[in-house]
């Protein structure tokens, strides 16, 4: 590997991406950054942290193969898909690969999701219940990291990411917690595996620092197992605001806001889960942070959001 790595980092401005970033700035390893706007606000950020923008879209494969000239490595991260994106995630790994490979990159670093590639072990799965677009499209982008030939790739497979307890994704995961209410359709006894934004940049960063230790190696993170009551019990003792775990029917959870793809991924957590081992991550020496650790970093902002709860 080259002396002084240079990280092409996809996606940012956005959960993952920006984790990455941080994490590969604390370890002073430079950072290029995809941009759609260098004069957008997020994008002004990044700059402010020496952080070199690049203008290119996922749509454009020149773009990207620009982007990624002279870089050492990539991280890899795509939306995921949907009946109303159909084979846009696809299209989008398959043209950062490429691009990747065509620039001389020796590295890539790809998130995905916890059992992204088990899916057709997923009860009633030969029904078309679990958005089989989604699955399917994670699965494929994995397999074209797999095959594309680089001297050393990782895949990081999250779980249930901490910041959607945190604005402004509450609005679409609990639209009720403003009200002290976390109604979802999840069982009172089923866990989640949760992870840390931050613990995807770190192990990621911490990839690209030691390639040969995480070189074809694919792997889930999970910082905590809990079931919803126990998620309220946390946030309520962080917040010190008290916060309610709800189960409802699928009809109920409808009617109280959610959208339907969230009830159909609650479900699945009632079903599968993301049934994360945590052994898989044991031989890197990386202790990922536990979800009372992620919202006391965010206690400030969590306690000015809920002041008007009792």
């Amino acid at each position: 590997m080259n002396n002084k790595p240079l990280i092409l980092v996809a996606g940012a401005t956005g959960t993952q991406g920006g984790a990455v970033v941080e994490a590969l700035l604390a370890k002073n390893i430079a950072v290029r950054a995809i941009v759609r706007d260098k004069n957008s606000e997020a994008a002004k950020a990044l700059a402010k942290k020496n952080v070199e923008l690049i203008e290119a879209t996922f749509d454009d494969p020149q773009s990207l193969t620009n982007a990624a000239k002279g870089a050492t490595g990539v991280f890899s991260v795509q939306m995921g898909s949907h009946p109303g994106n159909k084979g846009e995630e696809t299209r989008h790994a398959n043209n950062l690969i490429a691009a990747s490979k065509a620039a001389g990159i020796q590295q890539i670093v790809h998130t995905s999701v916890a059992r992204a590639g088990d899916h057709a072990n997923f009860v009633d799965w030969d029904k078309g219940v679990w958005e089989p677009l989604y699955w399917e499209e994670k699965a494929a982008a994995i397999e074209t990291v797999k095959a594309a030939g680089f001297t050393y790739w990782t895949i990081i497979k999250p779980p249930f990411i901490m910041i959607n307890l945190l604005p402004p994704m509450t609005d679409v995961m609990f639209p009720t917690i403003s009200q002290g209410k976390i109604i979802t359709p999840i069982a009172p006894e089923t866990k989640i595996d949760w992870v840390s934004p931050n613990d995807i940049g770190r192990f990621a960063a911490e990839a690209f620092a030691q390639p040969e230790k995480f070189n074809r190696k694919e792997f889930a993170i999970t910082g905590d197992k809990l079931t919803m009551t126990e998620v309220a019990e946390v946030l309520s003792s962080v917040v010190g605001k008290r916060f309610e775990a709800i189960s409802q029917t699928q009809q109920e959870a409808l009617a109280s806001g959610l959208f339907k793809y969230g009830i159909d991924s609650y479900l699945w957590q009632n079903a599968e889960g993301y049934q994360v081992n945590p052994q898989e991550i044991s031989d890197f020496g990386i202790q990922p942070e536990s979800l009372k650790t992620f919202l006391e970093r965010n206690k400030e902002q969590l306690q000015t959001i809920y002041s008007e709860l009792k």
